[in-house]
């Protein structure tokens, strides 16, 4: 006897399968029948539940989904993911370029082209494959180490460009495609859903991430993250992984951030990061209860630099902040980036709880102006020369950490003893005395491209928060 499955849902608040003679239905459910037999007494008891009636909808009315393809709302935005490589000397046919990645076209008319600062670094020359196969020449408008977005600009004939969602309304669950050209391979899309919002980590220290398990692995670094309306979402930056390969684990950095960034790269060929002299932490308990607000979303200022914007306005320590600019803020990472995008010279409106009272606040967010230190040592690290004794792979170029002092600024930034450093801000590391002369030329922060276990990662030493 033939049998054939039917799911009956909602029977004694569980979801029951039970099998039903073949000879019971009147014709084949596969036929497109529109009527089947119920049996005068159907009770038996399956599992834990007790079927004492069983009502058959006709089978015609059973919704079948129809085939799903994302196919036609790709095609555009997937012409406006494009191959970035970066060359150290003239591309030639006879050597290979020092780093590939991935980006994505952002202004068809003037052909702007944003991607990763950690794609481009260290490269004199830039090279675009676009997703037809075409080559056009590129040339640097201006990388940001701080947010590790560059971008570049091509010939504009015959581009294509994607459109941005609004950020700010995406929810874990939505879904979204990441699209790159990963290890080495073409054009590439897969699919995935957000998995968690204001992430941090990375290689910024002001960007918000967005979390995805779309597969991300190398190769994606600035690549597009895609919603299901084929809009940019983000721009696909870094992985969580033990292996180096993907885990389900990836971030990209949000739209809104990434091309306010890329507008300021286009007008001034730099970043003109705002700060306005707090320190900030996360909020507990015992902050909201002081502070008297509903729950533990916002910004704690933990300390009011003397002199700076925050204390002309008249913030406090202990403050929470939930606002900025009508933007609700849920973590102390995503109130860095709006102040880090914020334009110098932008008013900015914050919304803060103190004692009970619910207050607003105006400022403009002031330079930051820091002075570069004499070497790498002056900020707590001392390097060497890289040997054949030390191991590293054939043809790596840099200096090796050799000690970290104690609470130091390059402690904090997370770098290790066995380190090896691949380039500062951008340029690479040949011997210490060009490692201390790089870091002697930063003003500020100071990004430092490091080689550690089989993975070359992205840090940034100094700076408090904005």
């Amino acid at each position: 006897m033939k049998y054939i499955s039917i799911i009956i849902l909602g029977l004694v608040s569980n979801s029951v399968e039970a099998a039903v003679p073949a000879q019971e239905l009147s014709t084949s459910l596969y036929s497109g029948s529109r009527s089947v037999n119920q049996p005068e007494s159907l009770s038996r008891e399956l599992g834990t539940a007790t079927v004492e009636s069983l009502s058959v909808v006709e089978a015609e009315s059973i919704p079948v989904p129809p085939t799903q393809t994302y196919a036609d709302v790709l095609e555009t935005p997937l012409r406006a993911v494009v191959r970035v490589e970066s060359w150290i000397g003239p591309v030639s046919d006879t050597s290979s370029p020092k780093s590939t990645g991935s980006g994505v076209i952002i202004n068809a008319g003037d052909g702007y082209v944003v991607t990763n600062s950690h794609v481009v670094a260290p490269g004199d020359h830039f090279r675009v494959q676009l997703a037809d196969g075409r080559w056009r020449d590129a040339t640097m408008t201006g990388a940001d180490i701080v947010t590790d977005l560059a971008v570049l600009k091509i010939d504009p004939t015959g581009l294509d460009e994607i459109e941005p969602t609004d950020t700010t309304g995406i929810r874990v669950g939505d879904i979204v495609f990441a699209v790159g050209y990963p290890l080495g391979l073409d054009q590439t899309a897969s699919i995935g859903i957000v998995s968690g919002l204001g992430r941090s980590g990375g290689d910024s220290q002001l960007t918000d991430y967005i979390q995805t398990d779309a597969a991300i692995n190398s190769g994606n670094s600035g690549g597009a993250l895609l919603d299901a309306k084929g809009q940019l979402v983000g721009i696909n930056t870094a992985i969580l992984s033990s292996s180096g390969g993907n885990m389900g684990i990836g971030f990209a950095i949000p739209a809104h951030v990434a091309l306010a960034i890329a507008d300021q790269l286009i007008e001034f060929g730099e970043v003109k990061h705002g700060h306005i002299g707090v320190v900030l932490g996360a909020v507990d308990e015992m902050d909201s209860a002081k502070a008297g607000t509903l729950d533990w979303d916002g910004a704690l200022i933990v300390s009011v630099e003397p002199g700076s914007p925050a204390e002309a306005a008249g913030l406090k320590a202990d403050d929470i902040i939930v606002s900025f600019n009508g933007h609700h803020i849920k973590s102390p990472g995503s109130l860095r980036t709006w102040i880090g995008v914020t334009r110098l010279g932008g008013e900015i409106a914050l919304e803060v709880w103190r004692d009970g009272t619910h207050l607003s606040f105006t400022l403009k967010p002031g330079s930051i102006n820091r002075p570069g230190a004499a070497s790498l040592a002056e900020l707590g690290a001392v390097v060497k020369t890289l040997s054949q004794a030390d191991a590293a792979p054939s043809g790596l170029e840099g200096v090796k950490i050799e000690s970290i002092r104690k609470d130091s600024p390059t402690e904090h930034a997370g770098l290790l003893p066995g380190d090896i450093i691949l380039s500062i801000n951008n340029e690479l590391v040949t011997n210490p005395q060009v490692c201390d002369r790089l870091v002697h030329e930063a003003s500020g922060r100071v990004g430092i491209v490091v080689y550690r276990s089989g993975m070359v990662r992205r840090l940034i030493i100094g700076g408090a928060d904005p």
